[in-house]
């Protein structure tokens, strides 16, 4: 509607007192904004391939025009160890000498003071060459065994 055809409206029905109805100017006139609807998917935009060094990620490339993965492994780089090194570096030994020639020197004791009882005459140095004898086999007893050679063995 026009606003000269309403002023004419009102006159005709008579109604007075009322100021007269000036037009906007065009700039204040409200234009109803068109937005644009936002975007449904984001964008990538991919920043310089140099910029990156690969540091073990998957990668997208192209091979004889078919997009292909690869993986970018920074390990490659490092030059591998002689395997001969790391085998060496994880050998351990046992040495179990020193406790075995302990054994020996208890076990030819132990022989000595046998034959000292079958011979001695004497009852109370006999009597004691048996204590003495049965200590020793007690002794001998405890350490001649894998668990008291494993506790006491060398480790290198």
């Amino acid at each position: 509607m026009n606003i000269n055809a309403v002023q004419a409206g009102i006159q005709a029905q008579g109604i007075q007192g009322t100021a007269p109805v000036k037009q906007a100017p065009a700039a204040e006139q409200a234009q109803p904004e068109i937005k644009q609807p936002a975007s449904a998917f984001d964008e990538y935009i991919p920043e310089d391939k140099e910029a990156h060094a690969p540091i073990g990620l998957y990668r997208v490339v192209q091979e004889d025009g078919v997009p292909k993965v690869e993986f970018d492994d920074p390990e490659k780089s490092v030059p591998e160890a002689p395997a001969k090194e790391k085998e060496e570096s994880n050998v351990t030994t046992m040495d179990t000498g020193k406790v075995d020639r302990e054994i020996k020197a208890l076990k030819e004791k132990q022989e000595k003071l046998s034959q000292q009882v079958e011979r001695e005459q004497d009852p109370q140095r006999r009597e004691a060459l048996e204590r003495q004898l049965a200590q020793m086999e007690q002794e001998l007893a405890q350490k001649d065994n894998d668990t008291y050679r494993k506790n006491h063995a060398v480790i290198s």
